[in-house]
């Protein structure tokens, strides 16, 4: 803002025209009197020292050119309050979200992560299944994470964390075969797009039991033959055993950290009413259909039976007969 702007504002204010300071010096009035735009101009035109007296005179702290909400310094107090709270309200939502992941990550790492020496190099091997929660009827699959690691001691191995190297290229060396009771059944791997180390051979459980992973196939030209367990129940993510388990002549487990838990009931999980699976509805069905094929063949039993006692009281009738003729 240039000076004569500044000082036509301070003019615009202060100055009092003289018939009123002459009214106000003979005691006729005190009143406070804003001057015209025009007035300001002709004062300071006709009388150029009058602006630096201006510059000396006190302008009341109460008087201000603009309403506060046009002012200046109130704009920018606002823009600095708007990015304050845009801030504030973005470190809450990051806080949100890092509370609700928290509370879900312990869902999705429900995998063991076991610690095996093969041949003569250090691998930590993390599987459990996919989609978690696992549930029956939805669709999950075998989830498999193979990292080289330096030692049992080193890096990622000791925790289970899963620092180490990604061992790509497994999906043509290892297989899969899934095991329920006496059912079995052979998967390929699928190598992960986004994760190197990673694969999944998909499948949907369709009974609530124990599942088996038999991982089979060749680690880095050694042969391979290892089975993980799901568990039923609360699965521990913490659980660790550290006794060394001898798997072959070439294979050794070292350390074995968590679990990861069998399929949960799908009725259960229903709402508002329980949810049959598709086992379960087939089972009812097949009751239905043994019940009634065991209701059909009484009912061809009776049948039979009553066709036969009308065919022996139509002989009896008939001897009966014979018998009043020959009297």
């Amino acid at each position: 803002m240039s000076e004569k702007s500044i000082a036509w504002q301070q003019a615009a204010f202060i100055r009092w025209p003289k018939r009123r300071r002459r009214g106000a010096e003979a005691g006729r009035g005190d009143k406070f009197v804003v001057s015209t735009t025009g007035e300001a101009n002709d004062a300071l035109e006709s009388d150029p020292n009058r602006k630096s007296r201006l510059n000396d005179h006190k302008i009341h702290p109460g008087l201000n050119l603009l309403p506060p909400q046009n002012d200046l310094h109130f704009g920018l107090h606002s823009h600095k309050l708007q990015i304050t709270m845009k801030n504030q309200i973005s470190i809450l939502s990051m806080a949100a979200f890092a509370i609700a992941f928290l509370s879900i990550a312990p869902l999705a790492l429900a995998h063991e992560r076991d610690t095996f020496k093969i041949g003569d190099k250090y691998y930590l091997l993390t599987v459990g299944s996919l989609n978690e929660p696992y549930i029956v009827d939805n669709i999950s699959g075998v989830d498999l994470r193979v990292l080289q690691v330096p030692g049992p001691g080193g890096n990622g191995a000791s925790n289970g964390t899963g620092k180490g190297t990604p061992v790509t290229g497994l999906e043509r060396t290892l297989k899969v075969e899934l095991a329920a009771g006496d059912k079995k059944e052979t998967l390929s791997f699928d190598p992960s797009d986004n994760a190197p180390g990673a694969y999944a051979a998909n499948f949907i459980p369709t009974v609530q039991t124990t599942y088996n992973y038999r991982i089979f196939g060749v680690i880095d030209n050694n042969s391979v033959d290892l089975t993980f367990t799901c568990v039923t129940g609360e699965v521990s993510e913490s659980a660790e055993d550290n006794s060394q388990v001898k798997v072959s002549d070439s294979i050794a487990r070292l350390r074995k950290i968590g679990a990861f838990g069998c399929p949960a009931s799908k009725k259960t999980m229903g709402f508002p009413e329980p949810s049959l699976s598709s086992y379960e509805l087939n089972q009812g069905l097949q009751n239905l259909a043994d019940g009634a094929r065991s209701a059909g063949k009484q009912a061809a039993a009776a049948q039979a039976l009553s066709i036969a006692g009308i065919v022996s009281g139509l002989l009896g009738l008939a001897v009966a007969g014979m018998a009043l003729k020959r009297k």
